[in-house]
């Protein structure tokens, strides 16, 4: 396995990566509260649609549920919406906390996720609940889409953290789970790995 532990800057995506996620799960959940296309869900997520504007903050989380509901066959509530939605956030492994607190006392550390304020809330407060320490504090600064307009994988995105941070492309290496990301990643001149979740690879033999 290759080590980066030369590397100064690191990007962490989060989901895949760092939490662990089930998509499907959204899907089951979304399904039990009465959605009536059980395929809106992934559909959306990948023709850029609905989840894409909520991750870009181009609609609040209000008009978010506003739309889900359009697809729902009986009443259900704001809880119920979101609770199904987050469902697919499964856990953070301490042994990756772990790695992030050791990597901090020798990198500069940064998160980049494609995420929204109903997902990044919860997730906040479960690894707070879970693990008694705020996550945002293990790194330099969290980029999350729903705050920068943008989302992964258009260039800018990568562009606009290296700006901010002074970051020199080839001295920052990214990691993510899925390769357009990662392929985005190349075109500006990053380094990267690509964290191949089917053939079992874990963030923590990186280092």
């Amino acid at each position: 396995m290759q080590k980066y532990n030369s590397i100064p800057n690191i990007i962490f995506d989060l989901g895949g990566v760092l939490l662990n996620i089930d998509t499907d799960q959204a899907v089951k959940s979304f399904k039990e509260i009465g959605l009536t296309d059980v395929n809106l869900v992934k559909k959306e997520y990948e023709t850029n649609g609905l989840f894409d504007r909520l991750e870009k903050g181009m609609i609040s989380a209000d008009e978010f549920r506003c739309e889900i509901r359009a697809h729902m066959k009986s009443e259900v509530t704001d809880e119920q919406i979101n609770k199904a939605w987050c469902s697919m956030l499964l856990d953070l492994p301490y042994e990756r906390l772990d790695l992030l607190m050791k990597l901090k006392k020798n990198h500069r550390l940064f998160l980049l996720s494609n995420t929204s304020i109903i997902h990044w809330e919860t997730f906040i407060k479960m690894i707070q609940e879970v693990h008694g320490l705020c996550f945002s504090d293990l790194f330099e600064k969290c980029y999350c889409s729903q705050d920068m307009g943008l989302r992964k994988p258009d260039p800018k995105i990568y562009t606009t953290v290296l700006e901010k941070e002074g970051l020199i492309a080839s001295e920052t290496l990214f990691i993510d789970d899925m390769l357009t990301n990662i392929e985005a990643a190349q075109l500006v001149g990053m380094r990267t790995h690509h964290l191949d979740l089917e053939k079992g690879e874990r963030i923590v033999d990186l280092f």
